[in-house]
Order: C-alpha cells, then sequence, then structure tokens
C-alpha cells in the first residue's frame, strides 16, 4: 500500500506539473507576456511547483527531513542526473549574457543548503536571507527579460478559452497537492518500516521523483533541441528550490533536521556545492556542456547513490 502510495503520488507530481505549465503559459501569453519572461516565471517556478508543495507539506507534518532532504536530493539530481543526461543526448549551450547573475544565485543557494547542514537547520535569519535573495533574483531577471524584444505571438498555436487556462492552472495545483500529500505518507511510512532515515528518502525517493517534472522538461527540450532552455530549467529550477522553497518553508515551519550517520551529512553539502562548481565551469569553458562532460556527471550521482545507499545498510 504505501509503495502505491508512493507511485501514485510521483505521478500525480509529473501530471500535475505538466498541467500547471501549460495552463500558465497559456494564461502568460494570453496577457501579452515575452516567451523569455514566461521561462523565468513560469517554465522554472513550473517544474519547481512539485518540491515546493512536497517540502511545504512535509514540514506541515513534522518530516522535516523530508522537507530538506527533497531540495538537497532534487538539487543534486538536477545538475548530475538531469542536466547530465539532457547533454548527453545533444550538447548543451549556455547563454553567457545571463551565465554569471545564475551562476552567483545558484552558488548562493547551494552554499546555503551546506549551512544549514553544519547548523542543523534553518533559524529564521536564514530563511529571511533566502527569501530576499530570491526575489532580487527575481526582480534582475524580470528587468533583462523586459529589455529583449517583443517576440510575436505563435499564429500556429492554436488559441484556447480563458477558462480552460484557468481549470489548466487549478487542476495543476490540485493534483500536485494530492500527489505531494501520497508521496510524503508512502515514503515516510516505507523509510519507517525498514528502519531506513527519513533524511536519505527524502534525498534519494521523494528528491528524484520531485525532479521529474524537470527532467521531462530538460529532456524533452534536448531531443527537440531547444537545448538552452534545458540549461536554464536546471538553473531557474535550483535557484527556486535553494532559495524560495526553502525560504517560505523555513518563515512559517522552522526546520530543524538530523545531521548524524543515519541523518544528513557535510559529503551532501558538499556534492551539491561541487555538482553546482562543476556546472559552471563546464558552461562557462566552452559555452556549452559537452558529452564527456556530461558522462562525468551521471558517474558522480552514481557514485554518490552508492555513497548513499553504503549509508542505508
Amino acid at each position: 500500500m504505501n509503495l502505491l502510495l508512493v507511485i501514485g503520488g510521483l505521478a500525480l507530481l509529473v501530471a500535475g506539473g505538466e498541467v500547471l505549465i501549460r495552463g500558465s503559459v497559456g494564461l502568460a501569453e494570453r496577457f501579452g507576456l515575452s516567451r523569455a519572461l514566461i521561462g523565468v516565471l513560469l517554465l522554472g517556478f513550473g517544474t519547481s511547483m512539485p518540491e515546493f508543495v512536497a517540502t511545504f507539506g512535509a514540514a506541515a507534518k513534522d518530516a522535516d527531513d523530508i522537507a530538506f532532504g527533497n531540495v538537497l536530493g532534487s538539487n543534486i539530481a538536477n545538475i548530475l542526473m538531469i542536466l547530465g543526461l539532457s547533454a548527453l543526448i545533444l550538447p548543451i549551450a549556455t547563454q553567457m549574457r545571463d551565465v554569471r547573475r545564475d551562476a552567483a544565485f545558484v552558488l548562493f543557494s547551494s552554499a546555503g543548503c551546506l549551512t544549514w547542514i553544519v547548523m542543523g537547520g534553518i533559524p529564521g535569519w536564514g530563511a529571511t536571507a533566502l527569501v530576499l535573495a530570491f526575489l532580487t533574483y527575481l526582480a534582475l531577471s524580470i528587468r533583462a527579460d523586459l529589455a529583449l524584444p517583443a517576440e510575436p505571438p505563435d499564429a500556429a498555436q492554436p488559441s484556447r478559452a480563458l477558462i480552460v487556462d484557468v481549470a489548466m492552472v487549478l487542476i495543476g495545483i490540485a493534483l500536485l497537492v494530492l500527489g505531494a500529500e501520497g508521496l510524503i505518507r508512502g515514503a515516510s511510512a516505507i523509510a519507517r518500516s525498514f528502519g531506513i532515515s527519513e533524511a536519505l528518502i527524502g534525498i534519494t525517493v521523494v528528491g528524484i521523483g520531485t525532479s521529474l517534472p524537470e527532467a521531462t522538461a530538460s529532456i524533452l527540450a534536448s531531443i527537440k533541441r531547444e537545448n538552452t532552455l534545458a540549461f536554464a530549467n536546471i538553473v531557474g529550477s535550483n535557484i527556486f528550490n535553494g532559495l524560495a522553497i526553502l525560504g517560505v518553508t523555513g518563515l512559517v515551519f522552522p526546520l530543524s533536521f538530523d545531521v548524524s550517520a543515519a541523518g544528513f551529512s557535510l559529503i551532501d553539502g558538499l556534492v551539491l556545492m561541487g555538482a553546482t562548481l562543476m556546472m559552471f565551469v563546464f558552461a562557462v569553458t566552452h559555452r556549452k556542456v559537452v558529452r564527456w562532460e556530461a558522462a562525468l556527471m551521471l558517474t558522480g550521482y552514481i557514485v554518490y547513490l552508492g555513497w548513499l545507499i553504503s549509508r542505508a545498510i
């Protein structure tokens, strides 16, 4: 039964994220927002909605280890697994105009996760700093995107009625809430029955599961040769996860979690920092992430998962 809750929860999260993105993009285009602005505000946020719902819901149920592990595991999976797979399909180009700004905020987010592991939780001042950093990033992104030339609407794109777009947004949110509830309940029960810590379940099952919308968006973008979009999706998602999601959750539900052999380790935070640095070094040196670099990322993720399993045994 618990396994069914996890599988069903993951399926609802993926479906809800997809429906929410489609409805949100439809509303944005209807009101004349640029495609660049849609990408910043809706694609990154839309694919991060499962992480937000799962993290906030877990914190509300006092499952702080799952809440934090979800963000930590999702951000690691986004870089090493999803970006690695996408770049393995097709080398991913990066836009140098934005990469320096994005690197600063992603590194701040990753350094924050390492700091919270050292502290064993997120204090009020830390959550406030995360929210302020996110609002700053949002303002800078909007200003930069509004300076771009306006893009004409896609004449080939069939228009939907306004009520359809609104319904898709509401249905997407409902599916995300239901999916997160099932995933959290099932994962928590499985962790307890096998004696596995909720921290490790959060990093692996929940973290990877809530990253599925990012995986879908980035891999499909790479297959369709929209590979710049794939990189932007990963970067935007990690910023939303590490700044907005942890910040908002920490303001409402102060987070404290287990830092021990059975919980989180400094190695988890260092893996995220190392993955973040690797991603931007690769992006800057070649102005793209090439296949051998993608293979290195995937290898690193497999090694990390092996280490996580060894901790659980």
